[in-house]
């Protein structure tokens, strides 16, 4: 009965062509559902129909779509580059591909008389020398703080010609080319090491950083030694880094695939800077999808000389040639990870024994583990900004796009189980909607927390268990009046505990930063010329106070800040 809902397609797959391209599914109001390519889009697509048979993904879409187009390519390799295209220009619901904004930003020196520093998530839209990607993507612009910091590079942009200095220059951040207080020389010196320090090859240039502390100091200019002091400090920081990993490889990425979850790590400089966990769109991610993956990647980032993979792909060829064309030469491509990244990952990166836990979890409570756990927590300071969170755990990961926090409503004074009743009614309300909702809630706390769970539970009636976990004794209590010691139980402490700490994390963070609003806009509040709409922009801007003193006068104008207003947010906070 169900293969007769996707008859509608076998007109389409009858007068597709025996031929390489593109085909497109697409709905009723011509919105594309799916996009793939093949050598011969007819077969591909008998394949399709094959598997919808059998396959929640293929049923849904064909369920979804009601037509079937196609491009017809000269080539395979043409059909990669179409797709590939296509399907960054339509985003179609059920291709795997990488969050928008997972473009990670470079720092680049610019390419001018008197380099500056500039943070960018495209590579080559400026002109000048590419550093990173910087993982995770806050650490750019601290990164970015840092060399301003030592290396004094310009923060006005672009360079002005004036008699007096900005703040920066007084603060710290800059040498003040625009007003002579640096040599042209000196200046490019600077930009020099600054470029060592980001790629990691300093060891050539702290030689000459010693001979510079040796001339200030003759000509007893003790302040320029003072900096030059700060920048070997950094630098030899950078090689004691280096040296601990000792990784026989320039440059890399490494992609590491761990069911289904891909990493992403970066080694520069004979260094790793980073790793990330790349965030995917619409469809978890499944086998087979690797290329998607890259691709999406690759679009916006920058093409290093190697990429190294943690398992073979499908269309390598093309891959290479996509690669070719994108960067100009060759790339190369490993299957084989390095001795020092693969114990990097074992360091870094947590695996979970479903098996293990699995046994473990039955064995102690009755029933199997749920493919979906949901964890809860209460944060607040003196009854004041309580907040409460929920974290996700799934198939033995956790899930941030899954993770929801709550402003409470109905409480305003210190009275946790009033606040953990108002959350949970909430969040247990949405669970009547979904289609998979979690079929084991963990609460942070103890008897109490627990009661209040299955108040709300059986109000509801859900068909739900409740477990709470109290701090320091580890012991779980359950819902049928059993309490287990975890501590006696390694594979169960690890799983709830770590959904408790997150929980925990997560409530505390959303709480901090509710905090720190209200402060920062409390005291803009005194400041003439910032009204409701300058405190919104400025906070999520800059977060802190201490940004904003940092932040440049142009930059403050960018977002609509007149320089008098500026010039007196700095003079206050000052």
């Amino acid at each position: 009965m169900e293969e007769k809902i996707f008859d509608w397609s076998l007109e389409y797959i009858e007068k597709a062509p025996e031929e390489p391209g593109v085909y497109l599914f697409k709905n009723n109001k011509k919105q594309y559902i799916y996009i793939g390519k093949a050598v011969n889009i007819k077969n591909r697509l008998k394949n399709h129909y094959q598997q919808a048979k059998t396959d929640p993904k293929e049923r849904k879409i064909f369920s979804e779509s009601s037509v079937i187009e196609w491009i017809i390519t000269k080539s395979d390799y043409e059909a990669f580059v179409l797709e590939n295209e296509l399907i960054k220009q339509y985003k179609p619901k059920y291709n795997v591909r990488l969050k928008s904004g997972s473009s990670y930003p470079m720092l680049v020196i610019t390419d001018e008389d008197y380099p500056t520093v500039k943070i960018s998530r495209k590579y080559g839209e400026i002109k000048g020398t590419y550093f990173g990607p910087f993982l995770p993507a806050k650490t750019a612009r601290a990164m970015k703080e840092l060399i301003h910091k030592l290396f004094k590079l310009r923060t006005c942009d672009p360079l002005p010609k004036r008699s007096i200095v900005c703040f920066d220059y007084h603060l710290g951040l800059c040498s003040g080319p625009c007003a002579d207080k640096i040599t042209k020389k000196e200046y490019l010196e600077d930009a020099n090491v600054a470029k060592s320090f980001l790629s990691g090859n300093v060891k050539n240039v702290i030689y000459q950083l010693y001979d510079k502390i040796n001339h200030y100091t003759q000509k007893l200019m003790f302040e320029k030694a003072a900096v030059v002091r700060n920048q070997i400090k950094a630098i030899e920081t950078v090689i004691k880094k280096q040296e601990i990993l000792g990784i026989p490889v320039e440059e890399a990425d490494v992609f590491f695939f761990s069911g289904r979850k891909v990493y992403l790590i970066v080694i520069r400089g004979s260094t790793i800077i980073g790793k990330e966990e790349l965030r995917i769109s619409n469809e978890e991610f499944e086998e087979g999808n690797e290329i998607f993956i890259l691709t999406s990647y690759y679009n916006n980032n920058y093409i290093p000389e190697r990429i190294i993979l943690s398992k073979e792909i499908e269309d390598l060829e093309n891959f290479k040639q996509w690669l070719l064309k994108s960067k100009g030469k060759d790339v190369i491509i490993d299957f084989k990870l390095l001795p020092q990244v693969e114990n990097f990952i074992k360091r870094n990166i947590t695996f979970t024994d479903l098996d293990s836990l699995k046994y473990q979890f039955e064995k102690t409570f009755g029933f199997k583990l749920p493919n979906r756990i949901e964890c809860f927590d209460i944060s607040h300071l003196q009854g004041s900004f309580t907040v409460g969170s929920c974290v996700v755990w799934e198939n033995g990961f956790m899930n941030k796009k899954e993770y929801r926090r709550f402003r409470v409503k109905t409480v305003s004074q210190i009275d946790d189980y009033a606040s953990l009743k108002e959350v949970l009614t909430r969040r247990f309300k949405r669970y009547l909607e979904m289609e998979n909702p979690p079929e084991l809630v963990l609460i942070d706390g103890g008897k109490g927390q627990l009661s209040v769970g299955i108040e709300v539970r059986d109000k509801l009636k859900l068909n739900l268990r409740v477990f709470s976990i109290a701090k320091k004794e580890e012991i779980l209590y359950t819902d049928d009046g059993k309490e287990i010691k975890l501590f006696e139980n390694q594979e169960l402490l690890k799983l709830f505990t770590k959904l408790r700490d997150e929980a925990h994390r997560f409530a505390i963070t959303y709480n901090r930063k509710l905090r720190e609003k209200e402060a920062l806009k409390s005291v803009l509040d005194n400041i003439e010329g910032i009204g409701e709409k300058r405190k919104e922009i400025l906070y999520r801007t800059y977060k802190t106070l201490d940004n904003i003193i940092k932040a440049s006068d142009e930059e403050l104008k960018k977002l609509g800040i007149p320089t008098n207003v500026a010039q007196r947010i700095k003079s206050y906070l000052k």
